[in-house]
C-alpha cells in the first residue's frame, strides 16, 4: 500500500474507492451542520438582519452555490486528498496551491474547537436550567466528552466515520425540517414576503450584509467532500454532485428555516425572542411542540457530533496530503495499517482541538470562546472561495478552452467573488466586531500577511518546495482524456 512521490520518498495510501454517494454527500451536509447551523450560526446575525435574516441567508446561498459551481468544476477533473489546494495548485499555479493550503491551515482546524465549545455551552445551559445541575464550569466536561466520541468515530475506518454522518445527518434535518414546517403552516393567514425586504434590516442593506458574514459560517463545509476525492467511488462524479448538491439542498433549507422562524417568533417579536432567549429554537420547539423540544436539543447535539466528525475527516485527509508533498511533518502521512486512516493527524487534530476548546473557554467562556473562533474562521474561507473560483475561470478559459461554457465558467465564478466581497467589506471595514471577537479579525490579518511573505520567499527561492502540490496521486476508471492538459506551472 505505499507508493513513490516525485522525490523519491514514500507515501501510504487511504482506502481508495471505498465510500459510495451517500457516504460523500452526508460528509459535505453534516459540515454544514444544519440544525446547529440554523441555532447558532445564523443566530449570530439577527442583530444585524433582523427581519431580513431569510434575504442574509438566501444571498449566502447564492454565493455559496456560486462557489460550489466552481469547486465541482474543478473536482471532476483532479480527484485529490488535497481537494481545494490542489485544484488551486493545477490551475493557477503552486504558488496558488500552497496559499490556499495555509489558509485551510487556519480554518478548518478551528471548526471541530468552536463546534465543542457551542456543545460545552448548549448542554450545560440545558442541565443548568432544565435539569438543576447549577456546576458553571460543567462545559469542559461535555468538550472533553465530544473530543473522544469524534475521536473514536474518524479514527477507525473512514466507511464508519461517513457511515455515522448519514444517520446523523438525515436525523437533524428531519427533526428541524419537520419545525421549520409546522411553524408556516401555524402561520399562513399572516405568511408574506417582508423576510426579503432590506428595509427591516439594521441601516438596510448594510445590516443584510453584515448579517451575511455569520450566514456563510452557516455554509461552511459544503466543500468538505472534496478531501475524500481518493476514497470516494467515481470520484469525479460524486465528489462535484455532493459539493453543488450540499449547498444547494441545505441553503434552501436554511432559507426554509430563517423564514419559518421569523412568523414562527412573530413577525413583531423575532429579533426580541432571538435576542433574549439562551436558545431560541429550543424555545420554539417548548412553544410548539411542548416537551417535543427535547427532540429540537437532541437534534442540535447531534448535528455538533456530525459536524465535528465531518471536519476532523476533511482537516486530517489535507494535513496528509499537505504531508506527502513535504509540507507538514512526515507523520502526519502516517496511515493505520488496518484501518487506513491517517491515524497521527487524527490523534494531533483532536488534541489541537481539545486545547483550543479549552483555553478560549477558559479564557472568555463557551459562548464567547464560540464567537470569536467563528469570527476568525469565516473570512480565510471566503478567501479560499474566492482564490477557486478564479481558478476555475483559468483553467476553462486556458488549458481546457475547448470544454469552457461562459456561465459556468465565467458568470457564476464573478457572481460568487463580488458576493464574497462584500461580507469582508463590513466585518474588516465598515462594521468591525467587539472584543474579544475582534481578535479573530487581527489574527487573520496576521495570518493572511504571514501567507503571502511565505508564498513570495517559496516562489523566489525554493519554488522546488511546492512544485509537487499540483499532483493528482489517484485516477479511477472515469478518467477523461481531456484531463491530460498540462497546469499552468508545467
Amino acid at each position: 500500500m505505499e507508493a513513490a512521490t516525485p522525490s523519491g520518498g514514500r507515501f501510504e495510501h487511504l482506502r481508495e474507492h471505498s465510500i459510495g454517494l451517500p457516504q460523500v454527500l452526508f460528509q459535505s451536509i453534516t459540515h454544514m451542520a444544519p440544525a446547529a447551523a440554523v441555532a447558532y450560526s445564523i443566530f449570530i446575525s439577527v442583530p444585524y438582519s433582523q427581519q431580513a435574516l431569510p434575504l442574509s441567508v438566501g444571498l449566502a446561498l447564492i454565493a455559496c452555490l456560486c462557489a460550489a459551481t466552481a469547486i465541482g468544476q474543478l473536482a471532476k477533473r483532479f480527484p485529490s486528498a488535497g481537494g481545494m489546494y490542489t485544484y488551486t495548485a493545477r490551475t493557477l499555479g503552486p504558488w496558488a496551491g500552497f496559499l490556499v493550503a495555509w489558509l485551510f491551515i487556519l480554518f478548518e482546524p478551528l471548526v471541530a474547537p468552536f463546534l465543542y465549545l457551542e456543545f460545552g455551552w448548549a448542554m450545560t445551559d440545558v442541565f443548568q436550567n432544565s435539569i438543576g445541575w447549577h456546576y458553571s464550569g460543567q462545559w469542559w466536561i461535555w468538550v472533553t466528552l465530544m473530543t473522544v466520541v469524534v475521536f473514536l468515530l474518524t479514527y477507525r475506518d473512514i466507511r464508519l466515520s461517513t457511515t455515522a454522518g448519514v444517520i446523523l445527518g438525515a436525523f437533524e434535518i428531519l427533526i428541524f425540517g419537520a419545525l421549520a414546517f409546522w411553524m408556516i403552516f401555524s402561520n399562513t393567514g399572516r405568511l408574506n414576503l417582508q423576510p426579503f425586504n432590506p428595509h427591516h434590516a439594521v441601516n438596510e442593506w448594510s445590516g443584510v450584509f453584515k448579517g451575511m458574514v455569520f450566514a456563510i459560517l452557516a455554509f461552511i463545509g459544503f466543500e468538505a467532500s472534496a478531501p475524500l476525492g481518493e476514497e470516494a467511488k467515481n470520484p469525479r462524479r460524486t465528489v462535484p454532485f455532493a459539493v453543488v448538491g450540499s449547498a444547494l439542498v441545505i441553503g434552501v433549507f436554511y432559507v426554509l428555516c430563517a423564514y419559518a422562524w421569523v412568523f414562527g417568533a412573530g413577525f413583531d417579536n423575532f429579533v426580541n425572542q432571538a435576542t433574549t432567549n439562551a436558545d431560541p429554537w429550543r424555545s420554539l420547539g417548548k412553544a410548539f411542540w411542548a416537551g417535543g423540544w427535547v427532540l429540537v436539543f437532541l437534534a442540535i447535539c447531534n448535528s455538533i457530533a456530525a459536524n465535528s466528525n465531518a471536519a476532523v475527516n476533511a482537516a486530517t485527509r489535507v494535513f496528509y496530503a499537505l504531508s506527502r508533498n513535504g509540507l507538514a511533518p512526515k507523520r502526519l502521512g502516517h496511515i493505520h495499517e488496518r484501518f487506513r486512516t491517517p491515524d497521527v493527524a487524527i490523534f494531533g487534530m483532536s488534541a489541537f482541538a481539545l486545547v483550543i476548546s479549552l483555553l478560549f473557554g477558559w479564557k472568555w467562556g463557551p459562548l464567547d470562546g464560540f464567537f470569536t473562533i467563528a469570527t476568525m474562521a469565516v473570512p480565510p474561507v471566503i478567501l479560499v472561495y474566492m482564490l477557486v473560483s478564479v481558478g476555475s475561470m483559468a483553467y476553462y478559459i486556458g488549458p481546457l478552452r475547448r470544454h469552457f461554457n461562459v456561465f459556468l465558467h465565467v458568470l457564476i465564478p464573478i457572481g460568487g467573488i463580488v458576493l464574497f466581497f462584500f461580507p469582508l467589506y463590513y466585518q474588516f471595514v465598515k462594521y468591525q466586531p467587539v472584543y474579544p471577537e475582534k481578535y479573530g479579525n487581527w489574527i487573520d490579518y496576521a495570518w493572511v500577511g504571514l501567507g503571502i511573505v511565505l508564498t513570495l520567499f517559496l516562489v523566489a527561492t525554493r519554488p522546488d518546495k511546492i512544485a509537487d502540490m499540483e499532483r493528482v496521486y489517484v485516477e479511477d476508471e472515469t478518467a477523461p482524456e481531456s484531463d491530460t492538459a498540462p497546469s499552468p506551472a508545467s
